[in-house]
């Protein structure tokens, strides 16, 4: 992972509505209904760390920006509020990560969990296919586990 590279973060949970994304708003848009994934720049092999920290995350495909920087992106399933205590982390540690990921994704304060489908609608192209590779690879996971 280059200096340079970005790291987007997909949190999706599964309620009654279906599959949910956490999107974030688009303080750079002026249009209300443009919203993105969250993003940070990140200088660690994201990964590693989730697996050494007892998260289970799907790996996603790299995307290439408009800048031609690689954006790396995982998703990770849990309510927002969810995040710190996955694997059942102790509550000290919970205050530790809970800031760290506040520190690391500070716009996640902003954000809002969506339909799938509404969040198709809103967020930008280059993060749909990582939104449609997430459904897809969910779904897949769904049908198997049914059988």
């Amino acid at each position: 992972m280059s200096v340079l590279d970005q790291v987007r973060i997909v949190f999706y949970r599964c309620h009654e509505k279906g599959l949910e994304i956490l999107l974030i708003k688009n303080e750079l848009e002026n249009d209300p209904n443009v919203w993105k994934l969250p993003k940070s720049e990140l200088k660690l092999k994201l990964g590693m760390a989730l697996s050494e920290a007892g998260y289970h995350y799907i790996e996603l495909d790299d995307i290439t920006d408009a800048s031609g920087r690689i954006v790396h992106t995982y998703a990770i399933e849990g309510d927002l509020k969810d995040v710190p205590s996955i694997r059942g982390l102790i509550k000290h540690d919970m205050k530790l990560i809970k800031a760290k990921v506040k520190e690391t994704f500070p716009e996640l304060e902003k954000g809002s969990f969506f339909a799938i489908k509404e969040a198709f609608k809103k967020v930008m192209p280059n993060e749909y296919a990582a939104l449609k590779e997430l459904k897809e690879i969910l779904w897949d996971r769904n049908v198997i586990s049914n059988i």
